[in-house]
């Protein structure tokens, strides 16, 4: 997207029966590429979630700019028709048995400020999920998001990079800053870790600092 003002977006993608598959908003990226010509450009990258029921749908697009004296105003919306897939992927996470255990040796570790060595020996089952299709490369990406999601939180953190090098993983996430984000981070980063060294070919990993 791309626009001479300084500007936020909400998007939403839904399949042909107007279901909604997918929505967010630039609000929830914080580090958003934006680079420094002229027109703005914003480069968002995202996965969807629920798989489509129809291979034609809609993105909406509804931005809109903020200033001191007249707050939020609304711009102008875009409706672009785009392609899907009703192929699906499915993602496989790993989840601690106990959930509270691993709540119990975050407050450990964090008390005893031994953060850098954090690998508590729990018990963990594997959790699956069903998202529209990803390619092969980006399986990495998509495993690290499911586990963002389901670990909830305060407000939303994203995957916003990911790469394989041989068999070493790294993974980039990044979100907003609020009472408990510390807690959380070493919560979703031990269980993304377990989950990423799970998948076929991958034996190691690194998860670059926000």
């Amino acid at each position: 997207m791309n626009s001479p003002d300084d500007i936020e977006v909400d998007w939403e993608v839904d399949d042909s029966a107007a279901r909604v598959l997918e929505s967010s908003s630039t609000y929830d990226y914080l580090n958003i590429t934006r680079d420094s010509s002229p027109t703005k450009t914003l480069h968002i990258q995202d996965f969807i979630f629920k798989p489509a029921r129809s291979e034609s749908g809609t993105l909406i697009l509804r931005p809109s700019r903020y200033t001191v004296p007249t707050g939020k105003t609304d711009l102008p919306g875009l409706t672009i028709p785009v392609r899907l897939t009703t192929l699906k992927t499915l993602v496989t996470t790993l989840e601690p048995e106990d959930h509270q255990a691993l709540g119990n040796a975050v407050s450990e570790a964090m008390d005893s400020s031994n953060l850098s060595k954090f690998d508590p020996k729990l018990k963990l089952v594997r959790h699956r999920v069903t998202v529209m299709r990803v390619d092969r490369d980006a399986i990495i990406g998509v495993t690290a998001e499911a586990v963002l999601r389901s670990a909830g939180g305060q407000g939303p953190w994203h995957v916003t990079d990911w790469h394989q090098e041989g068999s070493n993983a790294c993974v980039k996430t990044d979100g907003g800053a609020w009472a408990g984000v510390t807690y959380y981070l070493m919560y979703v980063n031990y269980l993304i870790r377990k989950s990423v060294l799970d998948l076929p070919g991958i034996k190691s990993f690194v998860c670059d600092p926000p």
